[in-house]
């Protein structure tokens, strides 16, 4: 069985470039929608599904540890989906629902980040430091959202969204680092199984 991992990288890394190309023009007007959302609900879908069959391939491959990553990530992306899909229209919904769907990944991540500094995984390493930022920043961002929401109405006034705009864009500039990181690591891989570049002994 071939290694599953560069499809999930090519297709995670895509992800992210998208949602930081739908976040850098965040304005208090387009937080809920804009041209791109649609894209990005679709690109968190396939991202999902790439990293989940990747980590299902790599289980049964027996490479633990990447393995562990892209199902972890896969199945969290696809929940996301339907979350901010099916979940919004929901009459309950809230943007609490995506902050606290956002801030409890980070546990996971930062425990299966540990590795990668241990091993000295420079694109790894990059990678997860991102996407720890990206999910802390949209996280308390969307969090904020919420709580402004919440005093102009109790105050009826307008909510202001000034804080959770310039968190949300912040974690767009670490979307587009920590997809670079990840076609890094795509590029290594691919470029060794093809025999482009010599594999380290």
């Amino acid at each position: 069985m071939a290694d599953p991992m560069p499809f999930a990288f090519a297709i995670f890394g895509f992800a992210l470039a998208l949602y930081g190309a739908r976040w850098i023009t965040a304005s208090p007007t387009t937080l809920s929608s804009s041209p791109l959302s649609e894209a990005l609900n679709y690109a968190v879908l396939i991202g999902g599904s790439a990293q989940l069959l990747a980590g299902i391939l790599g289980l049964i491959r027996g490479m633990a540890y990447p393995a562990y990553v892209t199902s972890t990530f896969g199945i969290w992306l696809i929940g996301f989906f339907f979350l901010t899909t099916q979940g919004a229209t929901q009459k309950d919904f809230s943007p609490q629902d995506i902050s606290w769907f956002l801030l409890l990944l980070v546990i996971p991540t930062a425990i299966m980040a540990v590795p990668a500094f241990v091993h000295r995984d420079i694109p790894f390493i990059i990678a997860f430091v991102m996407i720890l930022a990206l999910l802390l920043l949209s996280g308390i961002g969307f969090l904020d959202v919420a709580n402004a929401v919440t005093s102009a109405a109790a105050s009826k006034s307008e909510p202001n969204l000034t804080v959770a705009v310039n968190l949300v864009k912040a974690s767009s500039y670490c979307a587009f680092i920590g997809a670079a990181a990840i076609w890094w690591s795509l590029a290594k891989e691919v470029y060794v199984t093809t025999g482009v570049l010599r594999a380290k002994k």
